[in-house]
This record gives structure tokens, sequence and C-alpha cells, in this order.
């Protein structure tokens, strides 16, 4: 009996580094090949040369169903035939292709297929079992779905505007994946006629608050740390902040962003990744205000994969880590009377006070947001992003809202609060003139040829911050899987210098002389 399997052959990549995916036909022992019209990167094969991509995976399968039913013709039981001959029959043109491909179905698979690919699959799932109540059935001829249905299951949604706008951008999304799937077939037959092309998922218009204002914004960054170590409420302002500055990343973007090599921070926003050709890559330059909270939350130990924060170890995946920061965000609401507050408004008043306070125009801000506008989609294939004009709005939205702090001394939460302990002594918060903040710390990004970290000594007075190199290095096995210096030896070394530093400073009169702090940085050096 004849066998039948798809195939990439390792040794026969093409001039542009693609493999043509073949059949191989196995009969009497003799193997044969046939090729396809499907292509493959390398990027859309395992390292054993498996298809992983979902659509090729359908478009192969369906070729071998083809072959598999022609094989089933020749009734090969009774019909003595050599490889040869058996492939020349069933490559013949006269075949008839299928007319009926069920969408239901080929949603579930493609639901199975990506569910640890894509961010918000619960609402795909939520999708389809609408459309199917809409429908009355389960099993939907693709060939059914037009634009006059669409439209009549919108009018079937009523007043749910945003679950109309949300359930048809999904069906239409898996719809013409199963269009490009099925019509791109051995013989170009147009399998799945219909389309949806002109279909537009009616658009959702949010009537929720979800910006703070500029003053509640410089307000949460002045909320002082709880003294509970697990605080949800202490990392909720954190990372709104970090996502702020982050030209208002989503937190699942946050929980898995890494460093570029070049001290730049960089991902592929998970919601629109799969549906750009550009994977919706996005690369943030660090403000030097971002660095605090940088270092706070650092990633030490995942050394290969270059993770900016340790997120992915504090929680178990972004759901749990979504869920406590919208948790945290309830107390941060509280303290800035700003009732309802989640987590999402970072990103909406990133975009709203860079637009209406610091003038910086639409364009850029939907740069910034990582959105593609669809006019454009055609064009920015052709054009090479320059992440440089987004970074410097950026730069420019931060130091407008947090460098101008000290000025700002008037609103009622900033005479209210002291401001985290991490904040306190760097950039934002208001710092009494006369005190001077001495710590040490490692900089996680700084590892040496050696391996190994140096110690420096971070000095913060006046609303600015110098770092001091010290004769200290630590190893990696002296740090903790959550980032903590382990050894004890060491932390105490790096407790006696400051301890020696203090001490040095505390002989100065800084009442009476003007020193800033380049002169206490010499005093120290002297």
């Amino acid at each position: 009996m004849a066998t039948i399997k798809y195939e990439v052959l390792k040794h026969n990549m093409r001039k542009d580094k693609t493999w043509n995916v073949v059949i191989r036909v196995t009969h009497k022992r003799v193997m044969k090949y046939i090729p396809t019209t499907v292509f493959v990167t390398r990027d859309e094969l395992t390292s054993s040369f498996k298809i992983k991509n979902f659509q090729k995976k359908e478009k192969c399968e369906d070729i071998l169903r083809i072959y598999r039913k022609r094989i089933e013709e020749e009734n090969l039981e009774f019909n003595d035939m050599t490889a040869d001959e058996l492939v020349r029959r069933i490559t013949r043109k006269d075949i008839v292709k299928p007319t009926f491909v069920d969408f239901v179905d080929y949603y579930q698979k493609w639901i199975k297929t990506h569910e640890d690919e894509i961010k918000g699959m619960g609402n795909y799932k939520t999708a389809l079992n609408s459309f199917i109540k809409f429908m009355g059935r389960k099993v939907i001829d693709c060939n059914e779905i037009t634009v006059r249905l669409m439209e009549s299951y919108v009018r079937w949604l009523g007043d749910r505007h945003r679950a109309a706008n949300l359930y048809c951008i999904c069906i239409k999304r898996v719809f013409n994946e199963a269009r490009e799937t099925y019509n791109d077939n051995l013989d170009g037959e147009e399998i799945i006629k219909r389309s949806l092309e002109f279909f537009d998922p009616p658009v959702h218009v949010c009537t929720e608050k979800r910006a703070i204002s500029l003053e509640h914004l410089r307000a949460l960054a002045a909320i002082p740390d709880e003294e509970r170590s697990n605080s949800s409420r202490n990392v909720a302002r954190d990372v709104f902040l970090i996502s702020f500055m982050m030209m208002g990343a989503n937190s699942i973007d946050i929980f898995s962003c890494k460093w570029d090599g070049e001290g730049n921070i960089t991902y592929d926003r998970a919601k629109t990744k799969d549906r750009r050709p550009d994977h919706a890559r996005i690369v943030i330059k660090p403000h030097p205000l971002l660095m605090p909270l940088i270092k706070k939350y650092a990633s030490v130990l995942d050394k290969k994969e270059k993770y900016v924060f340790r997120f992915n170890r504090m929680y178990r995946n972004p759901a749990d880590f979504s869920y406590n920061l919208n948790r945290g965000m309830k107390e941060v609401g509280k303290e800035i009377d700003e009732e309802g507050l989640t987590f999402y408004a970072a990103r909406h008043t990133m975009a709203t006070i860079a637009f209406n306070e610091t003038d910086i125009d639409k364009m850029t801000i939907h740069d910034m947001l990582n959105h593609q506008l669809p006019v454009y989609k055609i064009t920015d294939i052709y054009i090479k992003k320059d992440f440089r004009k987004i970074n410097e709005a950026n730069f420019k939205l931060i130091d407008f809202v947090f460098n101008d702090m000290e000025k700002e001394k008037s609103g009622t939460h900033q005479d209210k609060h002291q401001g985290g302990a991490l904040l306190t002594g760097d950039f934002l918060t208001n710092v009494v003139d006369t005190v001077v903040d001495i710590t040490w710390q490692l900089t996680p990004q700084d590892i040496n040829t050696r391996k190994s970290w140096n110690v420096e000594i971070k000095l913060a007075y006046k609303g600015q911050s110098k770092l001091i190199g010290t004769s200290i290095f630590v190893s990696e096995n002296d740090v903790s899987e959550d980032g903590q210096l382990a050894n004890e030896y060491l932390v105490k070394r790096c407790e006696a210098l400051v301890n020696s530093c203090k001490e040095r400073i505390s002989r100065l009169d800084l009442k009476a002389a003007q020193y800033d702090i380049n002169d206490l940085v010499n005093k120290l050096l002297s």
C-alpha cells in the first residue's frame, strides 16, 4: 500500500533562502517526491525542520487529502503499478476541489493552534460562540459568510456596541485566514469565493474616562511606599510609571520586553505582532528617569534571554501580572482620588498629555503607541523604521511631566506625600535641600567581561543624583533569583562603605556653604 506525507528537505534550500514543501510518495519501497506551491522560511520551521506555521500546515494537509483520495481511487490492491506510474496518475489536473469549508471547524482548529500566541484568545472564543448562537447551528459554510450576513449579525447584537466591534474583528480575521489557507491551493482555484474585504467592523466610541490629569499623574508618582514588602500598590504605582515612560506599553509587553544589545528596550507588541509585517516591533531608548525603576525590578539572572524586568519570575504569566496590577491600581486610585483607575489608563494618559500639553503631533503619538494606521499599511512596508523621532518625543514628554515637579509644589498631593522609596532622591519627588541620600546599588545591564558587576554608590542631593564606582565586585553566584545581593559579607562591605560616605558628608556644613552635587562627589573622592 502506498504511503504519503509532506516534508521539507533540509538540503534543498533555494537561493532566496526558502524551502519548497514536497509530497513524499512511498510505493513498493520506492520513494518519489512531488513539488507543491507551498514555500516556507526558516522562521516557519522547527529545529527538526517540521512546519510550525499554521496556515502552511493547513495547505499541506489539504494537498495530502487530495492525493490520498486519488490513491484510494486507484485500487492498488488490484492494480499493479510502479511508483512512477502512481505519481503520474495522482498528479493529473482533472482534480475536483472541495466546495464546502466548515468555518466553525476551521475556527476551532485556529484557536487551538494560536492558544499560547495571541493575547485575548478568550475574545475569539466568545466571538465564535456568539456567532454560532446568531446562526442557530454549529456547521457554517465559509461561502455563507457575506457582508450582508455580518451586517445582520451586528444588528442582532443590538446596543452591545463594544461586543459588535470586538466580535466582528475576531470573525473577520479568522475568515480572512481561512480564505488565504484554502484559496492558495495546487491549482489556484478559489474555494472560498466570498469576501469580507468591504466589511468594516462597527467602531466603538468609548465614553469611559481613562486618562488621568497631569496633576494626578504627578501625585501618583509621589505616592509613598507601603511598608509591606509584597505591596501590590507599590508595584502598581511603579509599573504605571514604567508604562507611561515606555510610551504606554501594555502589561504583557512590559512582562516580556528585552534589551537589544545597544542599551535600548525592545519588544513585538503582543496584541498586533501577528497581524503586521513588521511584527509591531518598537525600540525604546530608556530615559534617565526610567532607570531607577528598571534597576528596582531588573532581571539579573536571565542573561541569555536579556529580559529587562524580572516580572516573569515574580508572576506565573502575563495574566497574573495584569490581575495583580489592576488590584493594586484600586489602592493607587484611592490615594489620588481617581475612582475606577485601571492600569490601561497609563497608555491613555501618555497619549493625552503628549498631545494636549506638549504639542506632540498625532502621527508621532500613533507611532509612540505602536499603532499602524490602515491608510499607511502598504506604505509602511517600503519604509525602514527609524525610532529616533518617537524617542525624542518621549524624552520631551517625560522632561515636561517630571522635571518640572519641583516647580509645582502647590498641588494638594505633592504637599501630602514624600514620594516612593525608589523615586526619593532621584528625580520625581520633593527633596529637602540639606538632605543627602547615599545608597549602594548594582546595575544589571552593566555586567562586565568577567561576568561580574561593580557595586556603585548612588549620591542624591537637591533633586540630582550621581553614581560613584567602587572596588567591590559581585559575581553571579552572589545574586539571588529575585535579583538581590545574597552574599552577607559583600552586603556588610557595601553598608560599611555607605556609612563611611555618610560620615564624611556629615562633617560638611551644607546650610552655610553653597555645595552642589559635584562638590559632594569631589569631597568623597578626595
